[in-house]
């Protein structure tokens, strides 16, 4: 399967210095190449990914372009499934707390989707390695779900209150900055995936065991267990935005209802 990808990732970047819908741009300042992972001025149908940094720019384009078939392939259907464990005192308040979340899509198509991708531009950036823009040509040419506004203070209108927009649901996802930028955008994309959990389960249990200990002060000790999963299908990432005075990021999904 690997090698079968490669060979379809090779003829892409045979084909990219003679394609007339683009070619591989000189490295850019951070400031304009992290710009060009905004999607909201295209059609749908084209997709970006970020490779992070690797030791040749043949590597790094491979893995940009292999974010940019995963996309798609997210969109067609994205399962999700999110497990918490919290346990709380009385006396003591929040004890401990853990949550475990996975992700799963169909990679049976990975191949084919890759070969079949329109490779526009590859811009190489010291933070995010290379940024591939792509556009696929089984997708739909039509405008985006949503396009985002900007308030007053410079944030997105999203962090205030979620879009409406008929045939679609919105979640929120964020994430403290790591050292890769691309890892940041995965970890706030996945937050985001797992809002739209909470509106979109299938399958959910719930386990609560409360114990009251009496004594000079009474406590009452709380465990939960609480399990979820849900399929989502449609699943895009909107827009997202970067709080520099928290070093946060935050990215809006979308989905079809």
């Amino acid at each position: 399967m690997r090698k079968l990808l490669l060979v379809c990732i090779l003829l892409i970047l045979s084909l990219i210095g003679c394609s007339s819908t683009g070619g591989v741009s000189d490295r850019v300042s951070e400031e304009d190449a992290l710009s060009l992972l905004d999607l909201s001025s295209y059609p749908k149908d084209v997709y970006v990914g970020i490779s992070g940094p690797y030791s040749t720019e043949e590597r790094m384009v491979e893995e940009a372009i292999l974010a940019c078939a995963k996309s798609i392939l997210l969109e067609k259907a994205l399962s999700v499934d999110n497990t918490l464990v919290m346990q709380s005192s009385g006396t003591k308040g929040l004890v401990s707390f853990a949550q475990k979340g996975s992700a799963y899509y169909d990679d049976v198509a990975l191949a084919e989707v890759i070969s079949s991708l329109e490779v526009l531009s590859v811009t190489f950036d010291a933070q995010a390695g290379s940024i591939v823009l792509a556009r696929d040509p089984n997708a739909p040419h039509t405008r985006r779900s949503y396009k985002a506004t900007t308030l007053a203070d410079g944030k997105p209108d999203w962090l205030v209150r979620l879009p409406q927009v008929d045939g679609y649901r919105f979640g929120v996802g964020s994430s403290k900055a790591y050292y890769f930028l691309n890892d940041s955008l995965e970890a706030s994309d996945f937050s985001a995936a797992q809002n739209l959990l909470d509106f979109n389960t299938e399958y959910t249990f719930s386990k609560s065991l409360v114990t009251t200990r009496e004594g000079s002060v009474s406590s009452m000790d709380n465990v939960l267990f609480q399990a979820q999963r849900g399929l989502l299908l449609g699943f895009s990432i909107v827009d997202r935005y970067y709080d520099k005075e928290s070093d946060t990021y935050w990215s809006l999904a979308s989905i079809t209802e």
